[in-house]
């Protein structure tokens, strides 16, 4: 038995299937990286729809590679039955005991791709981590802040712990910009003025409703706490659009002699 399977696997490593190996591996990552460069460009260029194109290729590549390895396997290599259970069994041990974090890794990657908790393209905060999910591998997911900082997020740690999707694939998302005014300032005054601050900024997006809610606070005295609740139309905008209507907001409140906020704080709802 075991100079069969000796046997079984020395003519399965010979040269010739090494080497086709190698060019049908080195021929894939090739044409993903085309692929790949592929979609950047239709992003870039149709920015509407950024999102979904560039969740797509994660998804894609995950299956080329599975159907490539299912090939080498079956159609290069071809083992005997007999020879592929040994052979995985001795792998499935090798893995669990020597490299088990490798291995969650892997698993929580294609298990964010088939759930889909985040896609490229997205907004997320993870732990103190907030920016645009850039790219999702098996191993590890990277996230680029708004301070142009890459942040590595290795996977398996990422079903611990709570991450908030602030878009779900989608271009447009609600951006909420507080400020914190005097509790006499009069109110219907100051909600026109915020109301009119965001309809003015370029960087909102129209078609949804736009709001202002009011509520009391106390920190060291009355505070009366005002919330432009405004849909940004390109998430890359967030905080532009947030930095636009406090400006506006602030020249508004100075043009009409009303009390100036005491600060503005930009939340993502």
């Amino acid at each position: 038995m075991k100079e069969e399977m000796v046997r079984s696997i020395h003519e399965m490593l010979n040269l010739e299937v090494f080497l086709v190996t190698l060019s049908i591996m080195a021929a894939t990552w090739l044409v993903l990286l085309g692929v790949n460069r592929l979609f950047v460009v239709l992003a870039e260029k149709f920015p509407r729809h950024r999102v979904t194109i560039s969740s797509a290729f994660p998804v894609l590549r995950l299956a080329v590679w599975i159907a490539v390895i299912v090939f080498i396997i079956s159609g290069v290599i071809e083992p005997e039955m007999s020879t592929l259970i040994a052979l995985s069994a001795t792998a499935g041990v090798a893995l669990g005991l020597g490299a088990q974090e490798t291995v969650k890794g892997a698993l929580a990657g294609v298990l964010i791709l088939i759930e889909r908790p985040f896609r490229v393209g997205d907004m997320v905060r993870i732990d103190a981590h907030y920016g645009e999910v850039t790219r999702i591998g098996l191993r590890t997911t990277w996230i680029h802040t708004f301070n142009d900082s890459t942040v590595a997020v290795p996977n398996n740690i990422l079903f611990d712990r709570a991450v908030v999707n602030s878009n779900s694939g989608s271009i447009v998302e609600l951006v909420a910009v507080k400020f914190f005014l005097p509790a006499g300032v009069a109110v219907r005054k100051v909600k026109d003025l915020m109301l009119e601050a965001a309809a003015c900024s370029p960087y909102v997006y129209r078609k949804n409703p736009l709001q202002v809610l009011v509520e009391d606070e106390y920190d060291r005295g009355f505070l009366t706490v005002f919330t432009v609740k405004a849909y940004v139309m390109d998430v890359r905008f967030e905080q532009m659009m947030a930095s636009d209507i406090t400006e506006r907001v602030k020249e508004g409140l100075a043009e009409r002699g009303l009390p100036r906020e005491i600060y503005s704080e930009p939340a993502i709802v």
